[in-house]
């Protein structure tokens, strides 16, 4: 064994005990302690001062945090950024890292055991009701989900108009596309083309605000759209981001017959998702299934399952394309 390896009892303690990090990265982020160091280094006692906080039991959090590398201690209780402490300003992941330590989310992972022996959703066992309709009651949270997505969503972006090829589109929908930010950028990089965003009611008000400081107004509408009822037609592609991993698969083939009825005959069908790789490979969308699974009832799924679910829904699996971020874009033809 190497110096610098953990035994196997070592590791599995380390996993064991993750929220001994997990919950003081949502307190630092939940008193903004990234953004109150974002201008230089402060003492314990400033730090309590502005995010109204116990300096003693702050200075054990912070001492915590630092010892893993998360901020840095300096002479006189002086704390600091790394690198990884950075990312918790209010314009990083700061939202992430309350969303998945929020209070409301502990109490849906504590019915984890319930989804694993029946297979519902343990948000709904947790809180009487789905998630989104939750969401709909509590405006604050709805508002740190929507960031996080946000944050999430912006570092695939670039990647997705790196690796697709949209020249031979001259109209695209992008279905539960949210504020538009991803069709700002495939519209950016793309001069030519035309674009419509497609989403709920109350989201397409900020995607209009979002259309109009972009100064893409001419080439990009947002459409009300409840895509499990109908979904605008004609356009020569249709995209969905990080849409049907928040479904069922009965769910999914009921958005999916909708799109394939709004969609011309030689029309395609984008779908941008991660893909959970076999075996024992290591993949972040393995764990995220379990987070969808409690939360959503969705799932992440295999390049198998994708193909299934598009076949079963009157597509035909064209291909596969890979990103430099954990996400792939999933091309399907309207057969």
């Amino acid at each position: 064994m190497k110096p610098t390896e953990l035994s196997a009892p070592a590791q599995l303690m380390k996993f064991i005990v993750g929220r001994w990090i997990s919950k003081p990265i949502y307190v630092a982020a939940e008193l903004g302690i990234a953004d109150i160091l974002a201008e230089g280094p402060k003492d314990i006692e400033e730090m309590a001062q502005v995010s109204r906080s116990h300096a003693p039991s702050l200075y054990r959090m912070m001492r915590a945090l630092a010892s893993v590398g998360i901020f840095s201690e300096t002479d006189g209780r002086r704390f600091e950024l790394t690198p990884m402490a950075g990312y918790l300003k209010t314009d990083a992941m700061r939202s992430i890292a309350i969303l998945f330590n929020s209070d409301w989310s502990d109490k849906s992972w504590g019915y984890f055991m319930d989804s694993i022996k029946t297979g519902e959703t343990a948000f709904e066992k947790a809180h009487g009701k789905p998630l989104m309709d939750w969401l709909g009651e509590n405006p604050q949270a709805a508002q740190v989900f929507s960031e996080a997505n946000a944050v999430k969503a912006a570092n695939s972006h670039r990647a997705i108009v790196d690796v697709y090829d949209f020249s031979g589109i001259h109209r695209l929908t992008d279905v539960g596309g949210g504020l538009g930010t991803l069709m700002a950028e495939i519209l950016t990089a793309n001069p030519l083309l035309k674009g419509v965003v497609a989403d709920t009611f109350f989201v397409i008000q900020e995607t209009q605000k979002m259309i109009q400081t972009r100064g893409i107004e001419d080439r990009c509408q947002a459409l009300e759209c409840d895509f499990f009822k109908e979904i605008p037609a004609g356009s020569d592609a249709y995209l969905m981001s990080h849409v049907l991993h928040d479904w069922s698969d009965e769910q999914c083939r009921i958005i999916l017959a909708n799109c394939h009825r709004a969609m011309k005959t030689e029309s395609r069908l984008l779908i941008v998702e991660m893909i959970v790789p076999p075996g024992n490979e290591p993949s972040i969308a393995k764990l995220l299934d379990l987070e969808m699974l409690v939360t959503t009832g969705g799932r992440e799924r295999t390049e198998k399952e994708f193909q299934t679910l598009l076949e079963s829904s009157g597509f035909t699996f064209s291909r596969t394309i890979a990103t430099k971020e954990n996400i792939f874009i999933i091309e399907g033809l309207r057969a």
